[in-house]
């Protein structure tokens, strides 16, 4: 796919403390890349990448935080998610044998080099086409983001300036490479 739009519900599970967080949006992905993650609920976020910087935009707290990409440790299950990964070459994959669900595969993926913000990761994929419809990433104390994506659809030529941030008048940007 060239590109990549739908609509996801995130809980967080914090197994330790016996409590969810959850939110929802909308999220796009374009090679090579690009990404943004508009959240709606239960406060507004932006998440946006052009491929070089990352941009966490609350407005909010009219705030954004700016991250060169080229310098960031992002996590390889992000990496893979914007098009950059490489599954073959980052992961141990098991097929998970088939639930009820019979119109979609469930992968196990496990780092082949030790990571320090995750340990596993569970992607339930189409058959069809193959594209993502959940993803489970586990960290090293248990805890889960779970990512449920709805109404995906691929191919749609998404512009370029989806994925470019213009920092609005007023809002405070904290530069993340600054010292």
């Amino acid at each position: 796919a060239r590109d990549l739009k739908a609509e996801f519900q995130q809980t967080y599970t914090y197994t330790q403390m016996g409590r969810k967080q959850s939110k929802s949006g909308k999220v796009f992905f374009k090679k090579p890349s690009r990404m943004r993650w508009d959240y709606k609920q239960p406060v507004p976020q932006v998440f946006v990448s052009d491929g070089s910087v990352l941009w966490v935009y609350q407005p909010t707290d009219a705030q954004v935080f700016k991250q060169t990409l080229k310098n960031s440790q992002l996590p390889v299950a992000l990496t893979f998610m914007s098009g950059r990964g490489e599954l073959r070459t980052e992961f141990k994959a098991q097929l998970i044998e088939p639930s009820t669900k019979t119109d979609s595969y469930t992968v196990q993926l496990i780092p082949k080099k030790s990571e320090v913000n995750y340990k596993s990761v569970l992607l339930t994929v189409r058959k069809t086409d193959f594209s993502v419809l959940e993803s489970v990433v586990v960290d090293p104390v248990g805890n889960e983001n779970r990512l449920v994506f709805k109404k995906v659809v691929q191919n749609t030529d998404i512009p370029d300036r989806a994925f470019e941030f213009k920092v609005p008048k007023g809002v405070r940007v904290i530069d993340g490479e600054a010292n």
